[in-house]
């Protein structure tokens, strides 16, 4: 029959009931463990726990430097960050998570996908996550007025950054990690367009940044065409089945809506292939253009008139990404027909101005343009300044 075990009596640094008993005191060796002191500097990390390893390096090397297998298991690791996240970016990420995701997105699944998937791939791939916040430091300038000048500084030092660890590693994530390039990539876009109303960005500063600007649009384009990966089968699905839901129906190509958009856009047709008709390449690239964006602005006035909420954003920026590089080109030569067709994609942009980041986009935008262009054409933006009553 065995005796029982005499009680401890916790006094340090060995119990006097153990000490007579001549028994291990558990609690003996713990007030001789050392206190660390937590600061903003550093964050503790747990080790890994391996018992059956006890001859590994790192066991060996706990040997070499006198530290006890208890102190080993229990005392945490001082790691240092290698972050320069400040309480300020704790902030914005709350802000992001709790507010700034729902303004991404009219519809909930792709809201949850901003929301979850989102700050993830960020925690993986810093420059997601620095984009993340510049796009919440934005949105918090918005909301809260009395720290805008603090919260665009950090929108544009996080913006710079994110843009810095990206571009050396381009040609790498696009093949490994197409789904972390292309939130940062849509991610870029939002802030491109939010930041056109902020004169501290220089975004539009000079004339002749229309095309820049929408060379960076373009870029969600490069990120699907050269990646590896298939998004449908990715957890970023539904923003391509839902971020553009009109044009995964039907009624988006209609012939009524296509015929609506022809309309709308016949005068100028008219005009630049009386100008152009002796150029056939030229015109051919016109007339490209102009086709697409027939289906987008006939659309888009069609759903505006009927008050329908179902216009997403991707429905008119769908263009940008459609239209042909020829094109891109006279925009970046300041073509005065390029010019007048993208004036009047501007009014579809305007149907979309419910959104806070592209609120004012579609006037910012058109003022880019009409300084550009020679008298003898300003008469080819009347419409489109009437629509966005300039």
């Amino acid at each position: 029959m065995s005796l029982p075990r005499p009680q401890c009596d916790e006094v340090k640094p060995v119990c006097r009931n153990c000490a007579w008993h001549k028994v291990g005191c558990s609690f003996g060796g713990l007030s001789a463990l050392p206190q660390h002191n937590f600061t903003g500097s550093c964050v503790t990390q747990p080790p890994p726990i391996h018992p059956l390893r006890s001859a590994s390096p790192a066991n060996q090397r706990v040997a070499a430097s006198g530290e006890t297998a208890q102190e080993a298991l229990v005392a945490p690791r001082q790691v240092p960050l290698t972050s320069t996240l400040q309480l300020f970016d704790m902030e914005l990420l709350h802000h992001y998570i709790t507010s700034t995701c729902y303004t991404l997105s009219s519809n909930s699944i792709v809201q949850a996908i901003w929301r979850d998937e989102t700050p993830r791939v960020g925690f993986t791939m810093p420059a997601v996550l620095h984009a993340l916040l510049a796009v919440s430091a934005l949105h918090l300038a918005r909301s809260d007025p009395g720290r805008r000048a603090a919260c665009l500084s950090q929108a544009h030092m996080h913006h710079n950054t994110a843009v810095q660890l990206v571009t050396p590693h381009l040609p790498s994530l696009a093949s490994d990690n197409g789904v972390g390039l292309f939130l940062f990539s849509a991610l870029t876009c939002i802030f491109a367009c939010c930041a056109t109303a902020h004169a501290e960005f220089s975004l539009f500063a000079e004339q002749g940044r229309l095309a820049e600007w929408v060379r960076l649009i373009r870029g969600m384009m490069t990120v699907i065409e050269h990646t590896n990966q298939n998004f449908l089968t990715t957890p970023l699905r539904p923003m391509f089945v839902y971020g553009s839901r009109l044009r995964t129906t039907s009624s988006f190509h209609d012939l009524g809506s296509i015929e609506r958009g022809r309309e709308l856009t016949r005068d100028l047709r008219q005009a630049i292939y009386h100008h152009v008709f002796h150029d056939q390449t030229l015109w051919d690239i016109c007339a490209e253009a102009l086709d697409a964006l027939s289906e987008t602005l006939g659309v888009a006035m069609a759903v505006n008139e009927e008050e329908d909420p179902s216009l997403q954003t991707g429905d008119v920026f769908a263009w940008i990404l459609e239209f042909s590089d020829q094109y891109l080109d006279l925009l970046l030569q300041e073509d005065p027909y390029a010019l007048a067709i993208f004036a009047h994609f501007c009014v579809a942009l305007r149907q979309i101005e419910w959104v806070w980041w592209t609120e004012g986009l579609s006037r910012r935008l058109l003022m880019q343009i009409y300084p550009v262009l020679d008298e003898r054409y300003h008469c080819w933006m009347t419409w489109p300044r009437e629509q966005i009553n300039i």
